[in-house]
């Protein structure tokens, strides 16, 4: 009788102390998992914030401009077969987008036109889509207008390259402008690389 008492005393504590650490592990569990959940709360917003901001490519006028996606084409022109190396960068906004596009000579590599269509407030309200262009050789130009650069095609998929782009006149419309100070714009040094492009004639098989 006093053994059968001493095994059911033995069983109940047994029982009590497994179900004491189960409880204290799903205890456990639970404090790890709202852990887990505050941490990724905190730091998900960060990550959105950071990716939606883009990557910076230079200032324009002294603002920060970035680009959400980079693409690039060599082209031989159909009759002065002259090759151009055109690098596009594009930033998505809410509504529409804004663009910078750099031209080098694909043989000499040197930048010869600069293009940027950028959105900015118009007069009455409202924006306007203004239209840049800026070439080594004519065109619209102001006394102090610069533009050099080179470009390095020697990957045969993506380029690296700089440009120095300053005093580029809008094309048109400049009456239209809310703020007459973008009437002409200047890049900040710039500098890019692995940017993918395609040369098209090897493309379409014309080498």
């Amino acid at each position: 009788m006093k053994l059968y008492i001493v095994l059911l005393v033995l069983i109940t504590t047994l029982t009590s102390c497994k179900e004491s650490n189960e409880t204290n592990s799903l205890k456990q569990i639970e404090i790890t998992e709202t852990a887990t959940a505050e941490v990724v709360n905190k730091e998900t917003p960060i990550s959105i914030e950071s990716a939606n901001k883009g990557t910076f490519l230079c200032e324009i006028n002294g603002k920060d401009w970035a680009y959400t996606k980079a693409s690039g084409i060599v082209d031989t022109h159909a009759k002065t077969k002259k090759r151009t190396a055109i690098m596009t960068f594009t930033k998505k906004l809410d509504k529409g987008s804004e663009s910078v596009q750099l031209f080098y000579d694909a043989d000499s590599y040197q930048l010869e036109k600069a293009t940027a269509i950028l959105k900015t407030p118009k007069k009455g309200g409202g924006t306007m889509s203004a239209m840049y262009q800026l070439l080594n050789e004519g065109g619209k130009r102001t006394p102090d207008s610069v533009i050099s650069g080179v470009i390095d095609l020697s990957n045969a998929t993506v380029a690296s390259g700089t440009a120095e782009v300053s005093n580029m006149k809008i094309r048109f419309k400049e009456d239209e402008l809310e703020d007459a100070s973008m009437e002409v714009i200047t890049f900040s040094s710039l500098k890019f690389s692995g940017v993918g492009y395609s040369d098209l004639d090897k493309v379409f098989g014309n080498n």
